[in-house]
């Protein structure tokens, strides 16, 4: 018996680390940058890094991200919690989670591209400066076209039926409503659901598709945009983001959900909630 419960032990631990690394890449996507920067000209420093305006929640979802993957070092400073890793010798266990599962963003993806070519080859500044100048424009993206030693940077954006296939997905969406997902309670009572990412067409689409969001994807110059007003729709939201399936919502999104769910059950009557 006492075996059998190592077992299940050992399976849970599992289970919570697994949900753990696929929802930090969902944060880090939504909120984090994957950098190759250089040092007076000299020589390379990469950081990874994730940035959350500071609240009690969002520091207690970092430590326990933290403590569970062993990963990143956390700051407070002016008003925000940092997680950041820039020691050449720990990165490459951050690196290895996102090999593990794949990020999902095309934009995280070229930067990523960029960072683990510069780190495996260990390039020297000048080369840096020369693939910067060769490939990508001011804006960092991709000048095309790119030289043939350099086509490993091209990549090709995911459908947003390719990412529903992808097994993180729901965990990894997770992590990236927390970065970038709104609940929102109105002067007026009304709820709405929005979300949005610079770049993201896609993504949302492919959240869109998740919650069957009737609502058309906006755009700015700024930015990729979905909000839903919908009972229907929200009620569906509250299902998913507390299935015991997924790991669900951490940090200062979850206070914010909590509201909106408790609000939403007075609005619609009868609902089905597990409140």
């Amino acid at each position: 018996m006492i075996h059998n419960k190592n077992l299940y032990g050992d399976s849970f631990c599992n289970t919570a680390k697994k949900q753990n690394e696929q929802f930090f890449l969902g944060l880090l996507e939504g909120d984090g940058s994957i950098q190759v920067n250089h040092w007076k000209k000299r020589s390379l420093q990469y950081r990874i890094i994730i940035k959350l305006k500071y609240s009690s929640a969002n520091y207690a979802m970092c430590a326990q991200i933290r403590k569970q993957l062993g990963i990143m070092n956390l700051h407070i400073r002016r008003g925000f919690v940092i997680m950041v890793e820039d020691h050449r010798a720990k990165l490459p266990v951050i690196m290895s989670i996102i090999d593990k599962y794949g990020l999902l963003l095309t934009h995280r993806r070229k930067q990523y591209a960029f960072f683990k070519y510069c780190y495996n080859n260990q390039i020297t500044y000048s080369e840096y400066a020369h693939i910067k100048a060769e490939c990508f424009n001011k804006a960092g993206k991709l000048k095309k076209p790119c030289k043939d030693f350099l086509k490993y940077f091209e990549i090709n954006p995911y459908s947003s039926d390719q990412l529903l296939q992808f097994s993180h997905w729901s965990n990894w969406l997770c992590g990236f409503t927390e970065a970038e997902g709104c609940f929102c309670i109105r002067s007026n009572n009304n709820l709405s659901f929005s979300i949005s990412q610079k770049s993201g067409y896609e993504v949302l689409t492919a959240i869109k598709k998740t919650f069957n969001i009737p609502n058309k994807i906006r755009s700015t110059s700024r930015l990729y945009f979905l909000e839903t007003y919908a009972g229907r729709i929200l009620e569906s939201l509250c299902y998913f983001y507390t299935s015991p399936s997924v790991i669900g919502l951490l940090g200062e999104k979850q206070k914010q959900y909590e509201a909106f769910k408790i609000a939403l059950a007075y609005k619609v009557n009868p609902i089905k909630l597990i409140l």
